[in-house]
């Protein structure tokens, strides 16, 4: 059997060239298709492809790409969607996670897979990683002709391993194994041969697969530390055209216990802002119930975000509010899992209801003015 696999080539170090030719080992910018198509294979295993070439598509260092970037790959995708049984993004590590999580949400019933790969190395270097990493992410691609599980959604294949897209994250600027997924076990493991792990893999939805086509750009991402004084938050929080944050903070969800930071954060969400609390620790997850500290966020309006990335809460947050919901409905979708992105979801449900939900799901129970807060496993 043969399966055929678009390539969107989007920039990044696998496909640098120096820019002086005598000197490779110095200044680097991205390659053209040209470049690229000089050290890949043109088919392999069955499976053939195709390198996609689109003015909205240009070569980029990584550390550029955005939420246009993010609406030109997912608008490509969907264009070609019908044709192909698989595509592969070749990209810059620097953006990857971001780039896989935005993906994710931006396709609803995905059910063909879509990999992100890329290299430490470029290809012209003889020592790269990325003819490895690049046919590594062809076979899972182009699944039909390898006979391996489908794998319908997001992902990122580097090193050794695959991982689901909107759970990755960079952990290294030069190892080759540079991603990992901190809550969430690898999908596949890529040995001498890969082996998928089917009880992780999502269904293939049976809903026809579209792409959404907007995203909210006002959205921030902002590190709490040690003494960070309000007025520096209050500047990057509540100037008017912010929609949305990611606040990280200490440890299950913990900010200082400062009034005036907590002054300026209860504005923000008064003003109508959705700030989303996710934890600065790369496992485990936030729990705003644990401490007094975390529980003031509670009390403001502020969401959890769980264990979700960084990446993936950012991402996840600009997709929501670039569809226009009201924010009490992005705050609920924020905490409810949309594409396999979060372990748990976190439900509110008047006290009572609890009993509807099966007793294994149920993880844990907190009392809110009234009502019962659930984390469930999703089901």
């Amino acid at each position: 059997m043969k399966a055929r696999v678009l390539v969107l080539y989007t920039g990044g170090t696998i496909g640098m060239t120096p820019v002086d030719p005598a000197y490779p080992e110095g200044t680097r910018r991205p390659g053209t298709k040209e470049d690229l198509l000089r050290y890949l294979p043109p088919v392999r295993d069955g499976i053939e492809w195709e390198l996609l070439s689109e003015p909205a598509l240009r070569p980029m260092d990584s550390s550029d790409v955005g939420p246009r970037e993010w609406l030109a790959m997912a608008a490509a995708i969907a264009r070609n969607y019908d044709g192909w049984d698989g595509f592969v993004i070749l990209h810059g590590t620097d953006t990857m996670a971001y780039t896989a999580s935005a993906l994710s949400f931006l396709f609803e019933n995905l059910g063909k897979p879509v990999v992100l790969t890329g290299s430490q190395t470029p290809l012209f270097h003889e020592r790269t990683d990325g003819r490895l990493n690049f046919l590594n992410a062809l076979r899972i691609a182009g699944y039909k002709a390898v006979r391996l599980p489908a794998v319908p959604e997001v992902t990122i294949c580097f090193g050794n391993v695959l991982l689901r897209g909107n759970r990755a994250r960079k952990m290294s600027t030069s190892d080759t194994d540079a991603f990992e997924s901190p809550n969430l076990r690898p999908l596949a493991a890529i040995e001498s041969e890969i082996f998928v792990d089917r009880s992780l893999a999502r269904p293939r939805p049976s809903d026809p697969f579209r792409a959404a086509a907007a995203m909210c750009e006002e959205v921030v991402d902002i590190t709490i530390v040690p003494g960070l004084r309000a007025e520096l938050l209050r500047a990057l929080i509540c100037a008017p055209p912010i929609r949305g944050a990611i606040l990280r903070t200490f440890g299950q969800g913990n900010p200082p216990n400062s009034p005036a930071l907590l002054r300026v954060l209860g504005d923000a969400v008064a003003a109508g802002k959705v700030i989303v609390n996710v934890t600065q620790c790369a496992r485990g997850f936030v729990n705003m119930y644990q401490y007094e500290n975390g529980r003031a966020l509670v009390d403001l309006g502020v969401t959890s975000g769980l264990d979700l990335t960084p990446e993936a809460a950012l991402t996840k947050l600009a997709w929501l509010l670039g569809a226009k919901l009201p924010p009490a409905e992005v705050r609920r979708r924020m905490q409810i899992g949309q594409r396999g992105e979060q372990t748990f979801d976190l439900m509110r449900v008047p006290a009572g209801d609890e009993a509807g939900f099966a007793a294994d799901r149920v993880r844990h129970a907190f009392p809110m003015d009234g009502d019962v807060l659930l984390l469930v496993e999703p089901g």
